[in-house]
């Protein structure tokens, strides 16, 4: 993975969520997040898909999404992405969303919005009882503190303000090797905090979903795997209740299987309190 140390303006949650309406159910982003390797950041067309994609729905929440990476996304041209309206009932809403550029497309989503009604309820999923987010390292305290453990460019990415905030519940898994690959952090988007409108968080939501997530599946394999790319493949959520992103989140990530290449991870993101907001999976290749 070729990482870029270079500094680019780093686009606010409000911006993320901007389009211009092109077209019929044409929207286009102007404003792109570096994933700090030459190309878009994953979670980028994720969320904004989501977020093209609630353009054309009432007021429904969405309830699940499964996207499909393509191709990396070009950081200095604007993304365009193309909503169909699949279905419209009673109850549900399902949209297709096409993230385009220079007329090839770099992913495709697939979401559903629920109208909201009373049922069943249970939460089986558990918090515990981890350490809370302030007292944590943030990334670049991490990178200082550890500056002698740490290649320089890792140090360099680790160190660069992002639009999200990270504090690891075991900073030695970045080095060592536990037995099974899991990682629990605590995650926000700060600049969410102006952001009024409960389906944008969901959208940012995510965006946020495909931070970190992928390299849970290389942790177990540690530091010396001679894994050098990354990337995700494809990518599913299920939201489970309103967020606000800009609040920490604990996203508790573990992988059960991995190999031809390939990984899978599975995620669970709690609020403070306890509350489960949604459930991730992802597929990720490994080089």
């Amino acid at each position: 993975m070729n990482i870029s140390t270079s500094t680019r303006y780093i686009p606010n949650a409000s911006e993320m969520l901007q389009f211009e309406e092109i077209g019929k159910d044409l929207f286009r982003a102007r404003h792109n997040l570096d994933n700090m390797a030459g190309v878009t950041f994953g979670g980028q067309a994720l969320g904004q898909s989501l977020a093209a994609a609630t353009l054309t729905v009432d007021d429904w929440q969405c309830h699940s999404l499964s996207g499909v990476f393509m191709r990396g996304g070009i950081i200095d041209e604007p993304i365009d992405y193309r909503v169909e309206r699949l279905s419209d009932s009673r109850s549900f809403a399902t949209r297709r969303v096409t993230a385009e550029q220079r007329g090839r497309v770099i992913f495709e989503l697939q979401s559903s919005f629920h109208k909201g009604e009373t049922g069943l309820s249970h939460q089986f999923a558990d918090l515990g009882n981890p350490a809370d987010p302030e007292s944590l390292l943030n990334l670049a305290q991490f990178a200082k503190q550890n500056a002698h453990r740490l290649p320089e460019h890792i140090v360099a990415v680790l160190s660069k303000p992002y639009i999200f905030e990270l504090r690891m519940l075991e900073p030695e898994h970045y080095f060592d090797s536990p037995e099974t690959s899991f990682r629990d952090y605590w995650i926000r988007l700060p600049s969410a905090k102006v952001v009024n409108d409960e389906r944008d968080h969901h959208s940012l939501l995510a965006l946020m979903s495909d931070y970190w997530m992928p390299g849970t599946i290389a942790v177990s394999h540690g530091r010396d795997s001679g894994i050098n790319f990354l990337a995700s493949l494809n990518h599913s959520m299920w939201i489970h209740a309103p967020v606000k992103v800009d609040q920490w989140l604990l996203y508790r990530t573990e992988s059960h299987w991995a190999a031809n290449g390939r990984g899978l991870a599975t995620g669970k993101i709690f609020t403070q309190s306890g509350e489960l907001i949604a459930t991730v999976t992802q597929e990720a290749v490994l080089r």
